[in-house]
């Protein structure tokens, strides 16, 4: 769930506010006359106000150009989630050696606007990258040059910091952009040896867009985004030449999960990746999720509460290890995410799935934590905290602990109802935290600028090839370590631990099985003894439930021919040419 850059001309504003008003009726009225219905799948969940750019070389552009969408353009490979596997995209196979990897670009690619997918076009993307500060700037540090190698064979050579991990994700995350488009833009940007980014970022790239992928931009409004099946799309001879069974593909737009439940409920979506509550009771709606049975969704990441590490009294770890073990996990379960979630374990390694093998269930039980308000106690009266006859916290100088907040996003019912309870959590610790849901801008900000003291984050929200790697990472690595007040998209608790650099630096090139099984042992007991973030929930990569009153033959855990990824991100792309309209 993220929020988009508004329009700030005055007639957007009037736009929003009859958008407000009339959603529903809106959308209904759309799917019943400009589109056919049995053409037209109708998603919700990746966007939630007006569109305004569709730039691949933004930083937040709108659907379906943000994320790992891979619906217009594509990557050179996909990740699945089920298998672990990267599997072919624009790139029909790639190997690896001791020094790089090599993909073979799929001669049959070619652009919407018919020219072919070149390996110059691969070339550019990645060296856009290097020049510009994109998201994937970063690569860089682990990339030492990306080669032509002849025959469609492209080459990615590691840099002395190897890291292949870091490159397959960059493999499979990648937006491979036309040249022929963004050159241009790119070179009257530049100024000296900069490029102003104001000038790259002003290309709204919303007129008929070249892509690769089977879809393109038709049209868009306050209130959805139109795409438009490429029916002379590339990538049809994987299916027989078969074409997408969808027409059209609409993104809706509303104001909260609770107008995005009320359209799934209605069968004005098809798919909704936003949270839908006590989802066993939708089915008389036609509306269920991945699997029939708790936890109906597959997860695939973990919510944690960021701690700001640099501000008191976050700063001591025995009060962290309190409030770990005084948060009433069962009851976050219950009552904010309607099981959606297994029992969390201690750590941050998903104890299930293709992770599973690092996972360490002695350790676990050891060095881990669980709800226990009479351990939380013990350890903060053993650390030198007391308390005041009204059960108020007072740390080791005999003073009051401050108060402090605990923020997300408002709107994200389940992050807010997670929160309510872990309030009520730490007040039975004589903790005195308070709820804070804010504008998403703003809750952005506070994440960045490091201006917070607890706040609910999915920091690496989807599985990928570096899993669970670039999850220990993005929390606790010092590479990414900002002081407050400086902009830092990871680690933005700002924590720091030696050994648990030297451990992230030292797990990607490892090959050995047993080598890297200790390696995460290790760096998850860190974890454990430390708490960098407070994992809350196992979530889903994205929630996934639909609506079979118009399409159907979605996958599911009984039919999962394709990852539970709403159709439109990474492997999941591959249901489009499956699911069927509804006679």
């Amino acid at each position: 769930m993220k929020a988009k850059k508004t329009f700030i001309w005055g007639t957007a504003l009037l736009s929003l506010l009859l958008v407000a008003c009339n959603e529903e009726s809106k959308t209904t009225e759309k799917s019943s006359s400009e589109y056919d219905r049995s053409e037209t799948l109708y998603i919700g969940g990746f966007d939630w106000a007006p569109p305004s750019t569709f730039n691949p070389l933004d930083y937040d552009p709108n659907f379906p150009i943000d994320g790992n969408c891979r619906i217009t353009y594509e990557a050179l490979l996909v990740y699945n989630q089920l298998n672990g596997k990267l599997e072919p995209m624009l790139a029909d196979s790639y190997t690896s050696s001791e020094d790089k990897i090599t993909v073979h670009l799929d001669p049959k690619a070619k652009w919407s606007d018919g020219s072919p997918v070149t390996v110059d076009d691969v070339l550019f993307t990645f060296k856009v990258d290097s020049l510009l500060p994109t998201p994937r700037h970063g690569n860089w540090k682990f990339l030492s040059k990306v080669t032509n190698d002849g025959e469609n064979n492209i080459s990615f050579h590691f840099a002395k910091n190897k890291n292949p991990l870091i490159i397959l994700n960059a493999l499979a995350e990648t937006s491979i952009i036309p040249k022929s488009v963004f050159e241009p833009l790119i070179q009257g940007a530049k100024s000296g040896k900069s490029y102003d980014m104001n000038l790259i970022t002003e290309f709204k790239n919303d007129s008929v867009p070249v892509v690769s992928g089977p879809y393109n931009l038709k049209t868009y409004s306050p209130d959805q985004i139109v795409l438009e099946r490429n029916d002379n799309y590339w990538g049809n001879y994987k299916y027989s030449g078969q074409k997408p069974a969808p027409k059209y593909i609409i993104h809706s737009l509303y104001n909260g999960n609770n107008h995005f439940n009320s359209a799934m409920a209605k069968g004005n979506l098809d798919i909704s990746s936003v949270f839908l509550p006590r989802i066993w009771d939708k089915a008389k709606d036609s509306i269920r999720a991945w699997s029939r049975n708790e936890p109906y969704h597959l997860p695939g990441s973990i919510t944690t509460l960021f701690i700001s590490h640099q501000r008191a009294p976050f700063n001591d770890i025995a009060l962290r290890r309190a409030m770990v073990h005084a948060i009433n996990f069962e009851k976050i379960k219950s009552r904010a995410v309607s099981n959606y979630t297994p029992v969390i374990q201690p750590g941050f390694i998903l104890p299930f799935g293709t992770e599973s093998k690092y996972f360490n269930k002695e350790d676990a039980d050891k060095y881990g934590y669980s709800y226990d308000i009479e351990k939380a106690k013990s350890i903060l009266k053993d650390a030198g905290y007391s308390w005041d006859d009204n059960g108020k916290l007072l740390d080791k100088k005999g003073e009051p602990v401050r108060s402090f907040t605990v923020e997300c996003p408002q709107g994200w019912t389940d992050w807010e109802d997670a929160i309510k309870v872990i309030v009520e959590s730490l007040h039975d610790v004589g903790l005195a935290a308070e709820e804070k849901f804010v504008d998403y801008s703003v809750w952005d900000k506070d994440l960045r600028l490091g201006t917070f003291d607890l706040a609910m984050k999915t920091q690496t929200a989807e599985l990928s090839a570096a899993s669970p790697w670039n999850r220990f990472e993005q929390v606790m690595g010092s590479v990414s370590y900002k002081a407050v007040g400086e902009e830092a998209f990871a680690n933005q608790g700002r924590y720091k631990n030696d050994q648990a650099d030297k451990l992230l630096q030292k797990i990607p090139a490892l090959t050995d099985e047993k080598e890297l099984k200790d390696a995460y042992r290790e760096l998850n007991r860190i974890f454990m003894e430390t708490i960098p973030v407070l994992p809350v929930m196992y979530r889903p990569t994205q929630y996934y439930q639909f609506s079979t009153k118009h399409w159907g033959n979605f996958p599911t855990e009984e039919n999962p021919y394709a990852p539970p990824q709403s159709l439109v991100v990474a492997a999941g792309v591959k249901a489009l040419w499956s699911i069927k309209p509804t006679k």
